[in-house]
């Protein structure tokens, strides 16, 4: 009996030491590559590789992309946020310096007189019936009316006022 385990053992030993023969795909796989193989796949015409394609390639990606840029600027830019539209403009801006600017601002028909500062944005005058670009002497008297109006007010006389405007 212990003489036939052994021999049964020697003989699975044996068997397990023998591989089986490689198949088709596996001598492809184990064959050396070579990569001087100058024939084209099937269904593929072959070309030599150019660099006046090359060239012609990169005139086309630049053309196309400097034509989508000039597309952007003059359609799609005024569709984007902030960017104003038809209805709302800037028609002149004055700056004074330290980030303080005076602008007119046209909206619609109706023009503006706005102040521009790190405080804030604010109207100092509404310019109403004005066609032409206002003068000094309309942007002195929106100077004045705004002074006028940021000057502080006895509370006395705040009451009259109001009790005029109620009456």
């Amino acid at each position: 009996m212990v003489l036939s385990l052994l021999l049964l053992s020697g003989a699975g030993l044996s068997a397990q030491s023998q591989t089986p023969a490689p198949g088709p795909s596996e001598k492809e796989l184990q064959a050396p590559l070579t990569l001087g193989d100058e024939k084209p796949a099937p269904g593929q015409a072959y070309s030599e590789p150019s660099g006046w394609r090359a060239l012609g390639s990169v005139i086309v990606v630049l053309g196309l992309a400097g034509g989508g840029l000039w597309a952007f600027r003059k359609w799609g830019a005024k569709r984007m946020p902030g960017s104003g539209g038809a209805r709302l403009k800037v028609e002149e801006t004055l700056t004074f310096g330290d980030r303080r600017h005076v602008s007119i601002l046209r909206a619609d028909d109706e023009l503006f007189l706005i102040a521009l500062s790190p405080q804030g944005i604010h109207l100092l005058a509404r310019l109403d019936n004005l066609v032409e670009a206002p003068t000094a002497a309309s942007f002195a008297q929106a100077m004045e009316r705004q002074v006028e109006l940021g000057r502080p007010m006895p509370v006395k006389e705040m009451e009259a006022m109001i009790q005029r405007d109620r009456s």
